[in-house]
């Protein structure tokens, strides 16, 4: 019925309909016609009590909520929630709940949605003690449409530029549905305390099915947000439903380390990895699963003749159903980043583990997010790796610990971000874990990762980088040597000045690492400028020796094998050197000589990834030429200066 046009003509009364067929009928025509005021005078005015037409009008109501009529009838969207929401109010709960999560299904936009979880909240807050699997079966339902949801485009993003990361449409919805689904689980989570002793039956089931649906959470989408805080400004909303979801699931857990510790994690197949060897665990979880309404059935038959549930049966329950609790690794990770690198859910992480002991209990999940190049999961393994290897002290970890082949997986892994990061943070971050890793280790342990990267890796950077460690770290064992006992290790006549120094810089151990850092896989026809990080760097570390570590000391033994090293890498080093300096420089003065023949010989395409890259301008290829003959001088600048030191030594031990 159409309103007239005249303001000042009264709306004819809409009579009370007895006839369940004839109001549905009109109640239907009312939604066809988008007719606010019928609608609302049938539901609403009339206080509609007629449950058997309460199914049909809920998923008659529930088309008419979306985004559509959202935009174009917003009054009669309003008013058609308010009569969802009544219906719910006063209908039997669990066949309003049925009726609701049918249309789950068909969620076609966020705005049904979110419109729908005060209704499935309400619904489920009616049902007497909220059986444990009405609520699992209507979560996992209802998070469906969240992890339907695509993640953000992983882009590559630095500094200031993050910010737009925030900006971004589809993290905009990830953290606007997010939160809409925080806000329907609150309740549920709020009316338990899991610190009483006496927690009913019904709670600890409830507790373990909330604990399910929000650890997953925190793979999808948390773990694919920006989660970081910068005090000095305002919280992004990813963050405040980092903290919202955090705040939630410490209300279910007690001990976020025992939680992550005997987390059952999810296998790469979708089986549960379960943890225990009880088969008849097993078999009564399977035996659930068969027949849960039978189990249901049981139970209440059990409640009503003991008005209780045995202490010892309760607890038989819990534990199979925790059994079956599952977590992903990402989940498992992102929860870890957000307690010990953003200090969220830390009143719930018992204070009375070591350091090294917490390090070495993560290794495993710092590797999961440091192997992904996604972004924001890459960087949470970053932060993370940093934040627990600065807790450990330097120089404490033993060399057994590396025994866990964890420890040289998470090397390897920022070794990875070192060299092929495409974001430079990322790369420059990892540059400054990868050597403060390596230093909680004792002298033994250093060794060994040492002499593994070196015989393993053929990068060029990495081995010149690795060099300079080995460097700083055998001059901190001199000068602590030197500091202990200077008088001692000035006289020249003492036969035991090498045992105060590490066994492992020092003797035949140390003459095997040199060998591997001083080293030219091809004699003198190596590639010097493709190999240029590692030449300067053991030149560097040869000239440090020397000077460091005289002939009248000795304390390292470098002395001992030098005619092998000036055999093995000096001599070839300086042959090839002659030969590639001189190569250079000759096409760099037909280059610039303007021989063009030449220069049509040199001419080459460059191909990544099946995009050919532009060609370089003559000026360009002039400028690399010269960049190469600097590098060249460089090398034998530092190698004259090594030759030079080593005779100034050898003269003055004559004398």
């Amino acid at each position: 019925m159409w309103a007239p046009d005249n303001d000042s003509v009264e709306l004819p009364m809409i009579d009370r309909i007895d006839n369940s067929q004839q109001l549905l009928a009109s109640i239907i025509e009312s939604l066809q016609q988008k007719d606010t005021r019928s609608l609302k005078t049938y539901i609403l005015e009339h206080k509609l009590k007629d449950e058997n037409i309460f199914w049909e009008l809920i998923l008659q109501i529930g088309n008419c909520i979306n985004a559509e009529t959202s935009e174009t009838a917003p009054d009669f969207f309003d008013v058609c929630c308010r009569c969802l929401l009544y219906l719910v109010k006063v209908g039997n709960p669990k066949e309003t709940l049925l009726a609701l999560l049918e249309q789950v299904d068909t969620f076609i936009d966020d705005v049904k949605f979110k419109n729908f979880l005060p209704a499935i909240q309400t619904s489920l807050l009616k049902i007497p003690s909220k059986l444990f699997h009405s609520l699992d079966i209507t979560l996992e339902t209802v998070s469906s449409h969240l992890r339907s949801l695509s993640i953000p485009e992983n882009t590559q993003l630095e500094g200031d530029e993050l910010k737009l990361f925030h900006m971004d449409k589809s993290v905009v919805r990830l953290v606007d549905i997010l939160c809409a689904y925080l806000k329907f689980l609150e309740p549920f989570v709020n009316t338990i305390d899991v610190h009483l002793d006496n927690l009913s039956f019904a709670s600890k089931q409830e507790v373990l099915v909330l604990k399910k649906h929000l650890i997953r959470l925190f793979e999808h989408p948390l773990c694919y947000l920006v989660l970081t805080y910068d005090p000095l400004s305002s919280k992004s909303d990813s963050r405040l439903c980092a903290e919202h979801a955090m705040a939630l699931l410490s209300r279910v857990e007690t001990d976020f380390h025992r939680f992550l510790k005997n987390a059952t994690l999810k296998s790469d197949e979708g089986n549960n990895v379960r943890e225990g060897n009880d088969d008849d665990c097993v078999k009564e979880i399977k035996d659930m699963e068969i027949n849960q309404e039978e189990y249901d059935n049981q139970l209440n038959d059990r409640k009503v003749a003991n008005n209780c549930v045995p202490e010892d049966g309760a607890a038989d329950v819990v534990n199979d159903w925790d059994f079956k609790l599952e977590i992903t690794p990402l989940a498992k990770a992102c929860l870890a980043y957000l307690i010990y690198v953003e200090h969220l859910g830390m009143h719930k992480l018992p204070a009375v583990y070591r350091h090294d002991y917490i390090l070495d209990a993560n290794l495993e999940i710092i590797s999961i997010l440091l192997k992904n190049f996604n972004y924001p999961i890459n960087y949470k393994g970053l932060l993370l790796c940093k934040v627990l290897t600065d807790l450990v002290p330097r120089n404490i970890i033993s060399v057994y610990y590396l025994d866990n082949p964890n420890y040289m997986t998470v090397i390897n892994d920022l070794i990875h971000v070192m060299i092929k990061c495409p974001v430079k943070d990322h790369r420059t971050l990892a540059t400054q874990i990868f050597p403060s890793l390596i230093g909680r280790f004792v002298v033994a342990g250093r060794y060994q990762i040492y002499q593994s990267i070196l015989i393993s890796s053929d990068h060029s950077g990495l081995k010149g980088y690795l060099i300079t460690l080995l460097k700083n770290d055998i001059n901190d064992n001199i000068k602590h040597v030197k500091s202990q006992g200077v008088s001692e290790i000035q006289d020249e006549t003492s036969k035991d000045t090498t045992k105060s120094l590490s066994e492992y810089f020092s003797g035949k151990k140390f003459e095997k690492l040199l060998k591997l850092a001083l080293v030219l896989q091809e004699k003198e026809t190596t590639d010097m400028l493709e190999n240029s990080n590692q030449i300067i760097s053991a030149l560097n570390l040869l000239r440090f020796l020397i000077l460091a570590d005289p002939p009248n000391l000795n304390m390292t033994g470098f002395w001992d094998f030098l005619p092998v090293i000036d055999k093995d890498f000096l001599s070839p080093l300086r042959r090839g050197l002659d030969l590639s300096k001189a190569h250079y420089v000759l096409e760099l003065d037909m280059m610039k000589g303007g021989n063009r023949d030449v220069r049509k010989d040199t001419e080459m395409s460059v191909a990544v990834e099946g995009m050919t890259l532009p060609m370089l301008e003559e000026k360009e290829k002039i400028d690399l030429l010269e960049k190469a003959v600097n590098t060249h001088h460089v090398m034998l600048s530092l190698l004259a200066r090594v030759s030079e030191l080593v005779d100034q030594q050898k003269r003055l031990m004559k004398k």
